[in-house]
């Protein structure tokens, strides 16, 4: 298997205020003013393409931007609690109602921490959303290290047709299956980045 580097060198975002755990900061200004569905989407630890499904009234669609391999540097290995240059797999996409693009979610899975097979079937079905894909194969997912934060991201803004400047919101975690101490059916970094007409940004 060939690794590549990211599409660009890290980061291809900035904070601009740090990344906080929701359940201890619930004062963070991401969550003021929020309704109660796009708090629910901030901060489930549920399928996201379910509920946004839900919400939209629609199919969420996968507008794939980027498929590779890569090694994880010391900041996204400390992360994901794994040995610097482990190799992984990029996935970054839209997540669509087939007209809007509402999420984008760029993850990172090493692939020592996916189940022998399961990777073909992430290929098979890469205009899939990954946690359609998993609970098709009623493959059932944890997620840990929540965290939300303010960011601004050109890539995001110009897909949105936006000022490259604007703060949008977004959130991390560490979604994962595990069936015993090194028996790993997948582990996964995700990040998402919300449109603003989903999670509007804090003023």
């Amino acid at each position: 298997m060939v690794f590549s580097p990211l599409m660009e060198e890290y980061p291809w975002y900035t904070l601009v205020r740090g990344w906080f755990n929701p359940e201890k900061e619930r004062g963070g200004p991401e969550l003021g003013g929020l309704k109660p569905h796009q708090l629910l989407l901030l901060l489930s630890d549920g399928s996201m393409t379910l509920e946004l499904g839900l919400l939209s009234g629609n199919r969420v669609e996968v507008e794939v931007m980027y498929r590779g391999t890569t090694r994880l540097d010391d900041r996204l290995a400390s992360y994901l609690d794994e040995e610097p240059g482990t190799g992984a797999i990029v996935r970054d996409v839209w997540l669509t109602d087939g007209k809007k693009r509402l999420v984008y979610a760029h993850s990172l899975i090493p692939l020592s921490r996916l189940r022998p097979g399961l990777l073909d079937e992430l290929e098979r079905y890469s205009n899939e959303p990954l946690g359609r894909v998993l609970n098709s194969k009623k493959i059932f997912f944890c997620k840990e290290k929540l965290e939300v934060a303010t960011v601004k991201c050109e890539r995001v803004s110009k897909d949105l047709g936006i000022d490259p400047a604007s703060p949008l919101v977004a959130r991390r975690y560490i979604l994962f299956n595990r069936q015993g101490k090194d028996d790993w059916v997948i582990k996964a970094s995700v990040l998402e980045i919300f449109s603003p007409e989903v999670v509007p940004s804090p003023a």
